[in-house]
């Protein structure tokens, strides 16, 4: 049920209780949804707001964690942005990732689903720009949005029990990266010897939501030699 309503960043946001220290907020508007909530989000993270203590952008909402001797205060929220007019623009950070396709688990059944080869798909692929969309459903694990409607194919029936690190996938409309070896079912077509989640770092990942992504082909000798370089 529906908190109450709040002004942020020129427009206005439902507001969602989640237990005692968490709330959702969610944009009232129909266009430009996910650029919204990264502009949002980014306003929020640089204004240092007392108590809050974390900022999770997703495709359709923004989640706050309050430290739990802090009050919410949705007047406070709405100070920060007192402009009636939205501001969608951002600095977008562009990060190229290496993909070695040839490591790809499931190239006979997406080319099978898209009725594309593997050299078809590889190049759809790898010339899309793409926005991350949010992390989730694990630590490091990358959403991607932008993905050609000709490759997207969808889930595997039955998962994988263990997905190695870096895997790049296809599930449904969205690609994505395996950014820690986990259970998955997406359809693996390659794998990047980058790595995006360090939980010894302070900021885990170097990502965020909101940058640009693409994709950069290799050969496996290549992605054999950067991983034995980083050892």
């Amino acid at each position: 049920m529906e908190s109450g309503s709040l002004h942020l960043n020129g427009i206005s946001w439902s507001v969602f209780r989640l237990g005692e220290t968490a709330w959702l907020l969610q944009p009232k508007v129909s266009e430009n949804v996910l650029e919204h909530i990264h502009s949002a989000s980014d306003l929020l993270e640089r204004s240092k707001i007392d108590g809050l203590q974390d900022i999770i952008p997703a495709y359709d909402s923004i989640t706050l964690i309050y430290d739990s001797q802090f009050k919410y205060d949705p007047g406070k929220i709405s100070e920060i942005s007192p402009s009636r007019e939205p501001h969608l623009s951002r600095e977008k950070n562009i990060f190229e990732i290496n993909v070695c396709y040839e490591l790809g688990m499931d190239w006979n059944e997406v080319e099978v689903k898209t009725g594309l080869s593997k050299e078809e798909v590889i190049s759809i692929h790898s010339t899309q720009n793409y926005t991350l969309a949010m992390m989730g459903f694990m630590p490091g694990f990358i959403f991607l949005e932008g993905l050609d409607d000709r490759i997207a194919v969808s889930r595997k029936e039955k998962p994988r029990i263990k997905v190695p690190s870096g895997s790049v996938g296809i599930g449904g409309n969205q690609t994505g990266i395996y950014s820690l070896e986990s259970p998955g079912g997406w359809q693996i077509i390659g794998r990047t010897t980058e790595s995006f989640f360090d939980v010894k770092k302070t900021l885990p990942t170097k990502l965020k939501a909101g940058d640009r992504i693409r994709f950069k082909p290799i050969s496996k000798e290549e992605f054999d030699k950067v991983v034995a370089k980083n050892g």
